[in-house]
């Protein structure tokens, strides 16, 4: 039998099963698509660390805050960790819902959003935390002394770089990283480690000027509230709100530090030169907040602190 391929054969097999050539080539790139997707190291809730100007807050421009975040990825830089592998900003428009479907998602960790009351509707920044998971700074602080706390030779001092046990560190991060793509081989880890170490001793001295900030006494600088405060006066038809007020006081929860006035923050960059509240000439009324989900992102939550501290330092002398 002559199977030779020809050029005249070749020609009508492609006349005639084109069709069947072309589902076997689709097929072939979808297969290797799903391969990719498979074997790809997918980001974790706590290594993309995004941040929101919420529906009254205007940036001057898309990067103007994210310019001063000196973000090197993969690398323990001006903000972040190594481990914080995306930084994104998203700007939220009014009369949708983005914000809590992102959120529903835990996409996000921070948000400039506004503390200047509107008749009838409250202020946006107590309708944040009402509705939403956002750390008090106060227990934010407490979470991450504990946190640290975990890596301490017995009696030694969190903010004392000299008393942490790398050892300890390097447990850890064998332990975290299990199953990360990024640490196949024992030389890969090594790096890994000692980044986790830098991380770790970042962390310290992050910590220890968030603690610097919150004891700075210019009361000024900190939008302090009680959790469904607010609420119980806009939905007076419900009293689950008063319910979960009183919860909130019995915890020892009230007036607790929820945001920080940026405008507030003096002796650095002006920081109207870098968001505003929408319709103003400069940023009165524009508050920080941080959410919580530390339940996902437990290790890496902390990096919330570490974007507080780098805008303090470059709006203000507080850490000087």
């Amino acid at each position: 039998m002559d199977n030779r391929l020809t050029k005249k054969r070749l020609s009508n097999f492609l006349a005639y099963e084109w069709l069947l050539t072309l589902g076997v080539i689709i097929a072939a790139i979808m297969a290797m698509e799903l391969l990719y997707t498979m074997l790809a190291t997918r980001l974790t809730e706590g290594q993309r660390f995004k941040y929101y100007f919420d529906e009254e807050i205007a940036a001057i421009d898309a990067f103007s805050v994210y310019n001063l975040l000196g973000v090197d990825i993969g690398k323990n830089g001006k903000t972040f960790s190594y481990d914080v592998l995306s930084v994104e900003t998203e700007s939220l428009v009014a009369n949708t819902d983005v914000l809590s479907m992102r959120l529903s998602l835990h996409e996000g960790d921070a948000i400039f959003t506004s503390a200047v009351e509107k008749e009838g509707a409250g202020s946006r920044a107590k309708v944040v935390v009402d509705a939403y998971s956002v750390y008090d700074y106060e227990s934010l602080l407490a979470s991450a002394k504990e946190y640290l706390a975990q890596f301490i030779v017995s009696g030694g001092d969190i903010y004392d770089t000299a008393d942490y046990d790398e050892n300890l560190i390097r447990a850890y991060f064998d332990e975290r990283m299990k199953g990360d793509n990024r640490y196949r081989t024992e030389e890969d880890k090594e790096v890994g480690r000692q980044s986790e170490i830098g991380r770790i001793l970042k962390l310290a001295k992050d910590v220890e000027d968030f603690e610097k900030i919150l004891n700075c006494g210019k009361e000024s600088l900190f939008f302090r509230y009680t959790k469904y405060a607010q609420s119980i006066v806009l939905y007076t038809e419900d009293d689950i709100y008063t319910k979960r007020y009183d919860e909130q006081v019995k915890a020892g929860k009230a007036d607790l530090i929820y945001g920080i006035n940026v405008a507030e923050l003096t002796g650095g960059k002006n920081v109207s030169d870098y968001l505003k509240l929408q319709g103003n000439d400069g940023a009165d009324g524009v508050v920080l907040e941080l959410f919580d989900f530390s339940s996902v992102q437990y290790d890496l939550q902390f990096e919330c602190i570490s974007f507080v501290d780098t805008l303090v330092r470059e709006f203000s002398d507080i850490l000087d």
